[in-house]
Order: structure tokens, then C-alpha cells, then sequence
């Protein structure tokens, strides 16, 4: 019984442990993802100001 005990008190720190550390990594690849996001659209536009041909890419 006491080795059953111990399982259920490893799997509930993992799933602890495994929760805890799913939030804060959500976040920071969001923030990522909205910096480069940003990183490309200020990219595109100065391109789009230094040339006066269209972005094909759009068509």
C-alpha cells in the first residue's frame, strides 16, 4: 500500500509541477509570437517606403 501511496504522491507533484510551468510558458511564446508579428509588419512597411513598386507578396 505504501508503494501505491508513493506513485499517486510522485504523479500529483508531476502534474503539479507540469501545470505550474504550462501558464508561464504560454505567456512568454504569446509575447513572442506579438514581437515578431510586430517585427514583420514594421519590416514590411519600411520596405514598402523605400520602394515604390508594389509588395507582390500581397497579390
Amino acid at each position: 500500500m505504501s508503494i501505491v501511496m508513493t506513485l499517486i504522491v510522485i504523479a500529483a507533484a508531476l502534474l503539479l509541477a507540469l501545470g505550474l510551468a504550462y501558464v508561464p510558458m504560454r505567456l512568454l511564446i504569446a509575447q513572442m509570437a506579438k514581437n515578431i508579428r510586430q517585427f514583420i509588419e514594421r519590416q514590411r512597411d519600411r520596405r514598402l517606403l523605400s520602394r515604390n513598386t508594389p509588395d507582390r507578396r500581397r497579390a
